[in-house]
């Protein structure tokens, strides 16, 4: 059993970086990511400038992470595509079984530490136009976390079946 107090010392990274951060640090890091997502109604050439950041470091996480599992990343290619299901901003092409691909395609998550490190190192300090600049970074890692359509394609049927293995052991085994 997980006590309370061991919870909350997981957490604890997020939550001495949100102490870093003021609410008017979080509105306009909030406010920058809404920018950004608002952004796609310019046009796809004009989005995917204003979110290169984001782009590149959802790539980057793509692909190093897929260095570390030894998967054979294609280097990030940042230009977008038209595909038949819209635009695709990024790529990393890699080879792995389906259970080196998971955290491979949901590695762009773990720009979540990123973002609010980056905001209460970077951004908090910062005055004038550089706030602003950072917090677009910011913004821009925020927006980027998310895995896109075809990480989750990759992602669920694994997790689906390591959800039907831990289940099954947790139901024999109780």
């Amino acid at each position: 059993m997980i006590e309370g107090a061991d919870v909350a010392d997981g957490w604890a990274w997020a939550i001495a970086a949100l102490d870093g951060l003021s609410s008017t640090d979080v509105a306009v890091a909030l406010a920058a990511l809404a920018l950004i997502r608002a952004c796609h109604r310019l046009g796809m050439w004009a989005y995917a400038l204003i979110a290169l950041p984001g782009t590149l470091a959802h790539e980057l996480a793509h692909y190093l992470m897929a260095l570390l599992l030894f998967a054979k990343p294609s280097f990030p290619s940042l230009v977008p595509e038209r595909t038949a299901h819209g635009w695709r901003m990024g790529s990393v092409t890699f080879r792995a079984g389906i259970f080196r691909a998971v955290p491979i395609a949901l590695a762009p998550l773990l720009l979540v530490p990123l973002a609010l490190t980056w905001a209460a190192g970077l951004m908090a300090p910062a005055t004038g136009p550089v706030y602003f600049v950072h917090a677009w970074v910011v913004g821009g890692l925020i927006s980027a976390c998310l895995p896109s359509s075809a990480d989750f394609r990759i992602a669920v049927p694994a997790l689906l079946v390591v959800g039907v293995v831990v289940g099954l052991a947790w139901f024999l085994l109780r």
